[in-house]
């Protein structure tokens, strides 16, 4: 009686995809909070420049917060960012959502 090589070839094959699929899909998930983190830009968005400041429950809060900072520096462009994180491949900060509204 022979071994039915094929049939376990593809069967290892197959499995062997179906792990590599669930690995890759399961390293992709988003593991940034879910909070808002404001940015001032006291040297204009141009600069790079930035204060900075996180784990703000809503976008309210956030903006309240960000319009504050931005007088005290004579009214700099601000952003409300939701779920960010640093990314060393930009160098900085990428976020989810940006938003600026007054």
């Amino acid at each position: 009686m022979k071994f039915p090589v094929v049939p376990v070839f593809v069967l290892i094959l197959l499995s062997c995809f179906a792990s590599a699929i669930w690995c890759i899909s399961s390293g992709e998930k988003d593991t940034r909070p879910e909070t808002w983190s404001s940015f001032i830009y006291t040297h204009g968005y141009d600069s790079g420049k930035y204060k900075k400041t996180d784990n703000f429950d809503s976008y309210e809060a956030c903006r309240d917060f960000a319009k504050e900072q931005s007088s005290f520096y004579d009214n700099v462009p601000w952003e409300c960012g939701l779920k960010c994180g640093f990314d060393s491949r930009k160098q900085g900060f990428q976020c989810q959502e940006m938003r600026n509204e007054q």
